[in-house]
């Protein structure tokens, strides 16, 4: 097992996912995992197929920010891979971003890129930067960038005193915490060569697609607004939400023609997510079904 990285993951009844996980890796490396469900079963299951890994069961849903806060204070490495569930990524991989950590060393973040990254993905860089000489950046097609969005690589002794935003529930915490780093002047980088593959919605069953939408539609225009008026201003943050704001007053419209009552929940929240973040109420939303 290796002693340098330890693979945290943040779940929510995600355990058909993290099985396929588990077993590719072949218990190479420690593994943590906040089972934000609460299902003391899945601890159970998980921890007697497989070594070196320990499920953490929190007294309550924390949401993303918050299970990584905790897997990055328990992990005993200094090196900690932070991921959803839903993503495939080979122990190759792994071992090259160990690689680069451990010749860049001074960063915040380095993060492996999507495999099809025509559909999407998940760094933005704004504008030109330094060109490194080290042979490590050509090797793996290393590049500084301005933000990255989830499933990348921390050393959590640089990271410690620039934590994960806890008032985050889902959406936009990565990017608050990266963009964090940045201004506290830790260097973001992506491996173009170091490649993962992201399912999407994939991380829950089927059967939780109804819990899902519910708390999409509330946290993802929560944490829009928030992340906005954080980190430029309460005007700014208006500017931004105003766009979706409309977009879900002309869908309500047309599900009321339609009757459709099911559209109409879900417009409901996101209206409530809003309006919640307008009048600075914390993300208190959690659906239970």
């Amino acid at each position: 097992m290796s002693k340098e990285l330890t693979l945290v993951f943040s779940s929510f009844k995600s355990e058909h996912l993290l099985k396929k996980i588990l077993t590719q890796l072949k218990n190479k490396y420690q593994i943590i995992i906040i089972e934000n469900s609460c299902d003391v079963s899945i601890k159970k299951r998980l921890e007697n197929r497989f070594k070196n890994i320990s499920v953490v069961i929190p007294k309550k849903n924390l949401g993303l920010a918050a299970s990584y806060n905790l897997g990055i204070k328990k992990a005993k490495t200094k090196l900690v891979f932070l991921n959803n569930p839903d993503l495939k990524i080979k122990d190759k991989a792994i071992k090259n971003l160990i690689k680069c950590a451990k010749i860049i060393k001074d960063f915040g973040v380095i993060s492996p890129v999507y495999r099809n990254e025509k559909e999407y993905t998940n760094y933005e860089i704004l504008s030109l930067k330094d060109v490194y000489s080290q042979k490590i950046f050509k090797q793996f097609d290393i590049l500084e960038v301005d933000s990255i969005d989830n499933n990348f690589l921390i050393n959590k002794n640089i990271v410690k005193n620039n934590l994960f935003d806890e008032k985050f529930f889902l959406y936009f915490e990565t990017l608050d915490f990266t963009k964090n780093l940045k201004i506290n002047g830790k260097k973001l980088f992506i491996a173009k060569k170091i490649k993962f593959h992201h399912y999407g919605s994939s991380s829950l069953p089927k059967n939780y697609s109804n819990l899902v939408n519910k708390t999409r539609a509330f946290h993802y225009n929560w944490s829009k607004f928030y992340y906005f008026k954080k980190n430029f201003s309460y005007l700014h943050a208006l500017k931004k939400i105003f766009p979706s704001f409309v977009k879900i007053l002309i869908n309500l419209m047309i599900n009321i023609l339609k009757m459709d009552l099911k559209n109409l929940k879900i417009n409901a929240l996101e209206l409530l997510g809003i309006f919640s973040a307008i009048i600075l109420l914390n993300s208190y939303y959690r659906p239970k079904n």
